[in-house]
């Protein structure tokens, strides 16, 4: 194999990682425990791939690059193959409403370097605070400020600080009470316009349980709004008004409590309805919004109570929106619109829909066969502008990126710029390694590898989405 095959076979093999799921096993487990999960994804080096594959009874296994919770275990998955870059794979594509016929239709779009598409937008934060808590970002308060989450260990919030990018300076907002249940962990935060909140719980313990809680967004002592119990405290995501704290459960229906405490109550006309942001509620439940399987069909202002119904066209899938825009795929081409089907645009290349922030989507980015090309981990897509840009990048020693903790969704992407992956490897027992349903089981022995993190721990690249603006 030369030089330049075997480089498209792991960006390839890269990209086929980029746009796995995770594993289904994971996905239930994460959702019964209630837990957040780290939104954090890493990428293989290019010099790793030799790791990466393992040849397993006539079976090419690659490790998956979507790991819950941020990497720990072994997760392998069946390694798609390696596409020739001779061979035209393109399909025809359909044509919808304000949309083009085909992919070839629509010019490739360039993505680079966030950093040169949108300077204002990045800037650095330290990894810890002077007293070693580690920071996690939430999410913009501001296109200056960001809002970040002290943890004494990993997922353990102490308490909530606001950063300032232009000053430099933190400033903290409050800390977190200790409830003095056991097993107790902060779920995720949520920003409205006068108050913070955040719910909790205990996710390693069999009881369904929840609690609220919220302070003043100029800062304070934390107060507690409440708990719920059964099938209430299966919250997916929470809003905060200046009179009620709301969340949506795993089932489907929207709750309500007054700040000052009270009896929940379900908002009626909420059957199937979970919230993206408020006043913004959607048809697509937590399991849906995070598999990429099912389309959302209508968004609903829980203030107004209009209905948006979305166009979608023939053979779309996997489609979500935001306030104004919405992404999808057909086929095996991303697209975004309006949710009434204008302004349709192809966007070949990109894959593996990773989320909609209002007017960006998060995408794997396109597949580049070019030496020495710029390859980040994943692109941010602007509707509004038509504008790509690449977040961290792959090589060698691998990379990573995170999303903001907050409960909708979060203006930060971050990452550590100086860490990498390192992977240890080793051979087992091939008999235990997972195959796809039917295949014979492997006699021989195969390699299994895990990933540990070297480097970096001192600053964080963070881009703010709310410091983009919305023209060229």
């Amino acid at each position: 194999m030369s030089h330049r095959d075997e480089e498209a076979l792991i960006r390839t093999l890269a990209g086929a990682a980029r746009s796995a799921p995770e594993p289904v096993e994971d996905l239930v487990a994460a959702i019964g425990r209630q837990r957040r999960r780290r939104r954090r994804v890493r990428a293989q080096s290019v010099l790793a791939v030799a790791g990466m594959i393992a040849v397993v009874g006539g079976m090419a296994v690659v490790r998956d690059t979507l790991p819950n919770r941020g990497g720990e275990g072994v997760s392998m998955t069946q390694a798609a193959p390696p596409v020739d870059a001779n061979e035209n794979t393109e399909q025809p594509v359909q044509s919808g409403a304000g949309g083009p016929a085909n992919r070839e239709e629509t010019a490739p779009i360039d993505v680079r370097p966030v950093a040169e598409v949108w300077p204002m937008a990045v800037s650095t934060i330290p990894v810890r605070a002077a007293d070693g808590y580690r920071y996690r970002p939430v999410t913009g308060l501001s296109a200056t400020k960001l809002l970040l989450s002290a943890e004494s260990s990993f997922e353990r919030s102490g308490r909530l600080e606001v950063y300032d990018t232009a000053d430099r300076s933190s400033t903290v907002l409050t800390t977190m009470p200790d409830t003095g249940v056991k097993g107790y962990f902060a779920g995720s935060f949520e920003v409205g316009s006068d108050y913070i909140a955040w719910w909790g719980g205990t996710p390693n313990d069999p009881d369904e349980w929840a609690d609220f809680w919220v302070v003043p967004r100029s800062g304070g002592v934390a107060r507690r709004v409440g708990e719920v119990t059964g099938d209430l405290s299966k919250v997916t995501r929470i809003a905060v008004t200046s009179d009620f704290l709301l969340w949506s459960v795993s089932g489907g229906g929207i709750y309500r409590m007054p700040l000052g405490g009270g009896t929940p109550e379900r908002l009626g006309n909420t059957d199937g309805l979970h919230l993206l942001t408020w006043p913004l509620a959607v048809d697509i439940g937590a399991e849906q919004a995070v598999s990429g399987r099912g389309n959302q069909t209508r968004t609903v202002d829980l203030e107004t109570g209009r209905t948006t119904e979305v166009s979608i066209p023939a053979g779309g899938g996997g489609f979500r929106c935001g306030p104004v825009w919405c992404f999808g795929q057909q086929g095996d081409t991303m697209m975004v619109q309006r949710p009434d089907g204008s302004d349709r645009r192809l966007l070949p290349g990109f894959s593996a829909d990773r989320g909609v922030v209002d007017r960006f989507g998060v995408m794997g980015p396109p597949f580049s066969e070019k030496r020495d090309a710029y390859v980040p981990l994943v692109a941010v897509y602007d509707a509004a502008t038509g504008l790509a840009a690449g977040i961290s990048q792959m090589r060698e020693g691998g990379g990573g990126y995170g999303m903001g903790i907050s409960s909708s969704p979060s203006s930060i992407l971050y990452w550590d710029a100086e860490e990498r992956t390192v992977e240890d490897c080793g051979t087992a027992d091939a008999r235990g390694f997972p195959r796809p349903s039917g295949a014979p089981a492997p006699t021989d022995k195969g390699t299994v590898c895990t990933t540990r993190e070297v480097g970096g721990g001192k600053e964080f690249t963070v881009v703010n989405l709310l410091a983009v603006p919305s023209t060229k």
